[in-house]
């Protein structure tokens, strides 16, 4: 898929059988990396396959400036790459158009949050260890966020960004707690980390209080930022697409 001249990679995983029936979707949204990636890393396809065993199908894709997409890491191009990836999933042929639902981690879910209070088609979200700001989180100067993801390979491009202050603003705008009440009534689960080192635990606690009803919230004992490595993560994902499907 393309936007706006950028490949964005989406991978589409449905059971064996999808095709004898509309299934319902997942679209799995990534937060933003760490570091460089590692090529023993399987990124989120093991929680595809989670999905995928529960009859759903599940779609993986890369924002903009990450894995195997193209472009440079961007908070508003990133609103655009989901659009892009719903759009898609939603005319594809043997998937339920009424049965869509986000699982989206980080900052992953702070665009997910946005998207999903704007398009209704949009059936559940769950979010996992997502901020309620980023300046809680992000250096103060502009200019070390963009020496930080130009060494882990995010930004890929000497010219970028174009505006500094405006790209920077992007990212001190998204704000889930704004977006969340109007997800209602459709269903929020949020799940944080205990010890989560990089997004503080109240985060999740304060994002909980502004959505709307019905909604739920998971504290993981002793769990750090990476929930998408720890064990108990698969079962939370499994419990949640049985409520919701």
């Amino acid at each position: 898929m393309a936007r706006g001249g950028i490949n964005i990679r989406a991978s589409l995983y449905c059971p064996d059988d999808h095709f004898r029936g509309l299934r319902p979707v997942v679209i799995l949204c990534h937060g933003i990396p760490g570091s460089r990636p590692d090529p023993s890393d399987s990124g989120y396809v093991s929680l595809a396959q989670e999905i995928v065993s529960e009859g759903f199908c599940c779609t993986v894709f890369n924002f903009r400036g990450c894995g195997e997409s193209g472009g440079n890491i961007d908070m508003r191009g990133w609103f655009d790459d989901l659009s892009v990836v719903f759009r898609k999933v939603y005319n594809t042929p043997g998937i339920d158009p009424s049965s869509i639902h986000c699982i989206a981690f980080s900052a992953g879910g702070a665009i997910a949050s946005r998207f999903a209070s704007f398009e209704k088609k949009i059936q559940s979200v769950l979010l996992m260890a997502t901020p309620q700001n980023f300046s809680d989180i992000l250096p103060d100067d502009p200019r070390l966020l963009r020496e930080h993801f130009r060494q882990i390979g995010v930004i890929r491009d000497a010219d970028f960004p174009p505006d500094l202050e405006g790209w920077y603003a992007d990212f001190l705008a998204l704000s889930p707690e704004r977006s969340l009440p109007f997800i209602s009534p459709r269903k929020v689960s949020i799940v944080h980390g205990e010890k989560d080192e990089t997004v503080p635990p109240e985060h999740a606690r304060l994002l909980f209080e502004s959505a709307c009803h019905p909604k739920k919230i998971t504290m993981l004992e002793g769990a750090t930022h990476q929930l998408r490595k720890d064990p108990r993560t698969a079962g939370i994902i499994r419990d949640w697409l049985n409520e919701v499907r």
